[in-house]
This record gives C-alpha cells, sequence and structure tokens, in this order.
C-alpha cells in the first residue's frame, strides 16, 4: 500500500488548483466540500466551474492567468495539479515536488505526495474509496454502492454511543471497547436513557454496566455505588481529615491552635 488513508485537516488552509478545464473541474469537486478557501489558476474556466465559484459565497477563486512551465506558486497548503496539457503537468509537478510541497496530480499516475480518496460524509462518519487506480467509471460505479452502504447506520444511535463513550473516559472505566459494543449491539436497550442514568453511578467495567443494563431493561435491582453518596458537608469533613492526615501537624492538638481567636474579628481593627 504506497499511501496511507489518513485525513488531511483543511480548516483554515488554502488549496491551489492549476487549470480550469475537465481535469480541474474533477480536483475541484474532490476538495468542495472541505472547509479550505479554494483558489483556481488558468487561462480559462469551464462554465461549470465559473458556476461553482458563483455559488461558493467566495470560497472558490478564480483568476485568468497565463499558466506556464516556469510558473510560481508560493503560500498554498495543498496543491493540485490539473491542466489539460502534459508536458505542463510535467513541470509545475517538477517545481512542486522539489520543494516538498504536498500536492497531486490529476493526469497521471505519478510522484504525488498525496492521493485524495472519493468521499461520503454521514454524521460522524466518513466513507472514502481511494480511486487513483480504478478508472472515473469503475469508480462511480463502486462509489455508489458505498453511498447505498453509508446509509444502513443509524446516526442517532452513533452520536449517542459517542456520548456514552465520553463519559466512560471521564469516569476511567475499564472495558470501554467491550461496553460500547454491547450497547451496539443491544435491540432492546433504551441507549438514551443509558446515557442519562449513567453519570450518577460508578461504571468501572463491564460487570458495572451490564447491572445498569438488566436494571433499565428488567428492572432489576441496582447494586451499583452512586458517583457520589456523600452530602457537601460530609465531603468537605472527608476532605479536610484526609488533608490533617497528609499533614506533618497531624499531632497536633486543636486547643493549640488558638482559633477562638479568630472569632471576634473586632480586636484587629485599627
Amino acid at each position: 500500500m504506497r499511501y496511507l488513508p489518513v485525513s488531511l485537516d483543511t480548516f483554515e488552509k488554502k488549496i491551489l488548483i492549476l487549470g480550469g478545464g475537465y481535469l480541474a473541474l474533477s480536483a475541484l469537486k474532490s476538495v468542495i466540500d472541505t472547509e479550505a478557501e479554494i483558489y483556481m489558476v488558468a487561462d480559462s474556466f469551464t462554465k461549470d466551474i465559473v458556476k461553482k465559484s458563483e455559488e461558493s459565497d467566495g470560497k472558490i477563486k478564480l483568476k485568468e492567468h497565463e499558466l506556464e512551465k516556469d510558473f510560481k506558486f508560493m503560500g498554498f497548503d495543498y496543491v493540485l495539479i490539473a491542466t489539460e496539457d502534459f508536458e505542463l503537468n510535467e513541470a509545475l509537478e517538477k517545481r512542486a515536488h522539489g520543494r516538498n510541497m504536498i500536492y497531486q496530480r490529476f493526469d497521471i499516475f505519478s510522484k504525488s505526495l498525496m492521493s485524495i480518496n472519493k468521499s461520503v460524509e454521514r454524521g460522524p462518519l466518513t466513507f472514502s474509496l481511494n480511486s487513483s487506480r480504478l478508472n472515473p467509471t469503475i469508480t462511480d460505479i463502486i462509489f455508489e454502492d458505498l453511498k447505498e452502504f453509508s446509509q444502513k447506520y443509524n446516526l442517532e444511535k452513533l452520536n449517542i454511543l459517542s456520548e456514552i463513550r465520553s463519559e466512560l473516559v471521564r469516569k476511567n472505566s475499564q472495558n470501554i471497547d467491550e461496553i460500547i459494543s454491547k450497547l451496539y449491539e443491544s435491540e432492546t436497550i433504551n441507549l438514551s436513557t443509558f446515557l442519562e442514568e449513567m453519570p450518577e453511578y460508578k461504571i468501572e467495567d463491564l460487570k458495572s454496566s451490564e447491572d445498569l443494563l438488566n436494571h433499565i431493561e428488567k428492572g432489576s435491582e441496582i447494586n451499583l455505588e452512586r458517583e457520589s453518596s456523600l452530602e457537601d458537608d460530609q465531603i468537605i469533613k472527608k476532605n479536610l481529615d484526609d488533608a490533617k492526615n497528609f499533614s506533618r501537624d497531624k499531632d497536633l492538638d486543636r486547643s493549640d491552635l488558638n482559633l477562638e481567636s479568630f472569632h471576634d474579628l473586632d480586636k484587629f481593627k485599627k
């Protein structure tokens, strides 16, 4: 596997697309849903590119400029080389490669430092297909299957499970993966109820989670320790006792502190 299927951050990034024809339109479609600003430079642009720019609220910026082999481009996070001229693309790639820029060339499978996947985003999930070695027609057929496959997942369920996992991490619970798997596979548990009730209890492991599950599903008695079973004044007293136990002066008698002198603050008036 040459290219790792990683995700690149596009927030507040700048993407440069060199070209204005069919290849450039393909490059534009591959990044149009990102959070980056997109700049396109070419002698001219197709009507489809111009239309997408006009509908982008300023996200896609077009500049008509003659591209030559010595065209200089700097200050961009990612570069997509997509002119209709093979030799020009070769020269532009050589310049990008020589400057260690993160780029992709769209006319051939080359030395590109990245390969943009064809992706579909569904809630917290992103499904992608690396199509660099497939012809576009086959890629589109497989991608339609991928989009249909992505529809099988319940987004509300996934979001609740993500919240449950965050709460388990906060509680420093063990067996988090096993707990989430059990909740995902269950067809009877009300996940919203589980999410609402779990903050009240200490869920330390899989057995603890099963105890709460049985309580919700079957109404069985719950044997879990509550997250905070002490009243506020008891918590304060416990903290003071703990502090005293760790203090170097723990053997000091209370009467030696002369605390009564602090009850009447008037004696400190000037």
